[in-house]
């Protein structure tokens, strides 16, 4: 083999060359040299045999030892960053798509209608409210007369595709139905249908007529606009009876539809807020106004009539406040009021509108 250093660059190669400091390719070529030339293999033992040449090795194979540590640690330190980052990419993909979360009410839509099939049940369709979700593991849990309605929530994948749901809920020896759990939406309870619109109503109720915000929302969440027309509101505050007039800037002529939607909806609104005394609804051509002492005994009349009519035990309330104390007094209300004013509940009562 070629020995291819000169005797010069050998003796300058050889500290490092003794203390270990060299190359592989370096390091061959000195030993190359060494084996042919006696004057530099003569020159090495010389300055290997240097005081402080044996420390200066060992220290060199020390440092060449750490080099080699320090490598093997980098890839160690490497190795554990990309582990422990796809343990939790895998975890984040398992809670997203395979475990979930337990599903919330608002996630859903439903439709409930009751039912005769072999038996009194409710027949609920849900549809997924995100285009992203899906549901799995449906069950339906019955304890002391209420059952629960739960499912788990993951994004859609090829291991859960859908996000809608239809289950019959039997209705035995059950007081209410609830999606979610209790703390859900209310679906359905003594008897009756739980609307959502009846749900929103009930969390919009508020004390006092002069807030204003608190009415507008409260006429938005009945219609009023759509079911009547365009309206302006006026409250007064400053002394009893205290009033909440809607004037409506039809000019078309008011017909008795019209007034029935008056008082479906004006009496509800006296259901819905606890200080006020009397709601107005003034038309072009029209105007009348419906009270909280008249409201209150025409539906109490009606409950009366209406407990007659199909043996059940509504409580008469003295108060149409008491109305919007829970949902299923209010789903009560919007029936009795139907029956009253706009004759969709199948029941003909007289009444003696105010």
């Amino acid at each position: 083999m070629k020995n291819d250093l000169t005797c010069g660059v050998v003796r300058d190669l050889l500290p490092s060359y003794i203390e270990g400091l060299l190359g592989e390719d370096s390091r061959e070529a000195v030993d190359r040299h060494l084996e042919t030339c006696p004057a530099c293999a003569a020159q090495k033992e010389a300055m290997a045999a240097m005081p402080g040449a044996e420390a200066k090795k060992e220290a060199a194979k020390e440092v060449d030892f750490l080099k080699r540590v320090k490598k093997g640690t980098v890839k160690k330190i490497v190795l554990a960053v990309v582990c422990t980052a796809l343990v939790l990419l895998g975890g984040a993909a398992l809670k997203l798509f395979v475990i979930g979360t337990p599903l919330q009410a608002q996630d859903m839509a439903v439709i409930v209608n009751e039912v005769q099939d072999g038996g009194y049940s409710l027949f609920l369709s849900l549809t997924s409210i995100g285009s992203g979700d899906a549901f799995y593991g449906w069950k339906q849990e019955t304890v002391d007369g209420v059952t629960s309605i739960y499912a788990r929530r993951v994004t859609v994948s090829p291991f859960c595709r859908t996000g809608n749901a239809q289950m019959y809920v039997p209705l035995d020896f059950v007081k209410e139905v609830w999606l979610g759990g209790t703390s859900g939406r209310l679906l359905w309870a003594g008897g009756l249908v739980i609307n959502q619109e009846t749900l929103d109503l009930v969390d919009a109720k508020t004390p006092y007529c002069g807030d204003a915000p608190a009415l507008g929302n409260i006429a938005k969440l009945l219609q009023v606009g759509s079911r009547i027309g365009r309206y302006n509101i006026s409250l007064q505050t400053s002394e009893r009876p205290y009033r909440w007039t809607l004037e409506f800037e039809t000019a078309e002529e008011t017909t008795s539809a019209t007034w029935g939607m008056s008082r479906f909806l004006g009496y509800q609104m006296l259901a819905l807020v606890e200080n006020l005394d009397e709601v107005s609804f003034r038309y072009p051509s029209s105007s009348g106004v419906f009270t909280a002492e008249l409201a209150s005994a025409a539906l109490a009349r009606v409950t009366e009539e209406y407990n007659d009519k199909h043996a059940t035990s509504w409580p008469i309330h003295e108060s149409i406040k008491e109305y919007a104390e829970s949902p299923l007094e209010y789903q009560r209300l919007v029936t009795l009021l139907e029956i009253m004013f706009i004759g969709t509940s199948g029941t003909t009562v007289t009444v003696v509108k105010p």
